[in-house]
This record gives C-alpha cells, structure tokens and sequence, in this order.
C-alpha cells in the first residue's frame, strides 16, 4: 500500500480522514513521540512490530511527522518504499518541505485544507516539459511562470514537485531538483525572499541539470 502524507495543521481534518479509513474496517494504530519528537528508536520499534504478518489491514498513523529527527527519517525511508503486506502508514505534517525530499518523495501526498489543495494544471505541466528541452533560456519569458499574484508561487513550486516525483523512475535528475524545490520554498515561506526571483533561481536550476554533462 502506498504510503501517505496528510498536510493539515487541523486535528479535526486528519481525524476525520482516519475516521473515513476507520469505515473500510481498518485498524487504526496511532503512535505519538515518547519525547518531543519521533526519534530513530521509536522507528526502529515500529518497523520491527510491523514486519510481523497480520491478516487484517493495519493502519500506523504518524501525526506531525515532520518533528522527528533526521535519523528517524531516514531510517523510514526503506519500509515506506517496500511497506509490509496489509499495512498502510499515514504520516502528517504542516508543511511538507519540514520532511526530507526522499519522505516525500515515497508517499501519496493529501492536501486537506482547501487552502493547499493543488489542482492538476495541465498547461503548468506542458511549461514544464518545455522547460527541460529549452536551450536559450525563453522560459523565463512564460507567463505560467511569472504569475500577477505573486502568492501563486509556492503553489507552481508545488506543482514543480509533483511533476518531477512523476519522473523519479527514469529521471536521474528528479530527486535533486525535487530537494532544491523543497529547499526553496521553505526559505520563501520562512523568510522575506522575493516570491519571482526565488521562482526563477529553481527555473534555471532546473534547466542546468539537463545542460550538464
């Protein structure tokens, strides 16, 4: 089952999406940080109880994974990419650029709040796959790319993170845009950088991976 990340800073949206899964007869299993956050142990404990087979559905819910260690993430990485049979685990965290590109990269990503749902732009998509084969740079005069509203921006920069995890199969350059996206849009959601600029230094970041030998 394909790992899941819930975005919400609101219990009651993720309460209600585990009451929704709680519905198909899944047991629900939530497990909180003994300290003040998830540390490599505590995984360790998790992935050694769920490697035992159990014929029912099991469902291990993570609730504000993005406090956890960097140890504690990484040492995740490998079960949520082969999780055990009849098991599914939900992780949530605020935002999803507070987790390691790689945990994101593994999960299903679910926007509960409307405010953060990303609908599917298919015209952004179609600026993307020109982006990759432009050789002089005339992206930076797409309008997809130079919103009105700069407020837009963490949304294409959403958007640039779920076209490249469609593409981490085959595309070797994937993972480390997805990790400069992820970077940079915290840095523009944390600190007073400029929403255009930042758009434009992941734009020609992009372009360069694919110029480079």
């Amino acid at each position: 089952m394909i790992p899941i990340l819930l975005i919400s800073r609101i219990h009651k949206e993720k309460n209600a999406y585990l009451k929704k899964i709680s519905q198909d007869n899944k047991l629900i299993i939530e497990i909180k940080p003994e300290g003040k956050e998830f540390s490599i142990k505590e995984v360790k404990n998790i992935i050694k109880e769920t490697n035992i087979f159990h014929k029912e559905i099991r469902v291990y819910f993570l609730d504000n994974f993005h406090v956890s260690s960097l140890e504690a993430q990484n040492a995740f990485l490998k079960i949520l990419e082969e999780p055990p049979k009849n098991t599914l685990f939900i992780l949530s965290a605020d935002n999803e650029s507070k987790l390691i590109p790689t945990i994101v990269s593994r999960t299903k990503i679910v926007f509960l709040s409307a405010k953060n749902q990303i609908l599917s732009d298919q015209s952004l998509k179609e600026s993307f796959h020109k982006l990759l084969q432009d050789k002089n740079y005339k992206f930076l005069s797409d309008k997809r790319f130079a919103p009105a509203d700069k407020k837009d921006v963490p949304s294409i920069l959403e958007q640039a993170v779920l076209f490249f995890r469609d593409r981490l199969n085959f595309d070797k350059k994937a993972p480390a845009i997805i990790k400069e996206v992820l970077k940079s849009k915290s840095l523009l959601e944390n600190n007073n950088l400029n929403p255009q600029l930042t758009l434009d230094h992941i734009l020609i970041f992009i372009r360069k991976q694919y110029t480079m030998s």
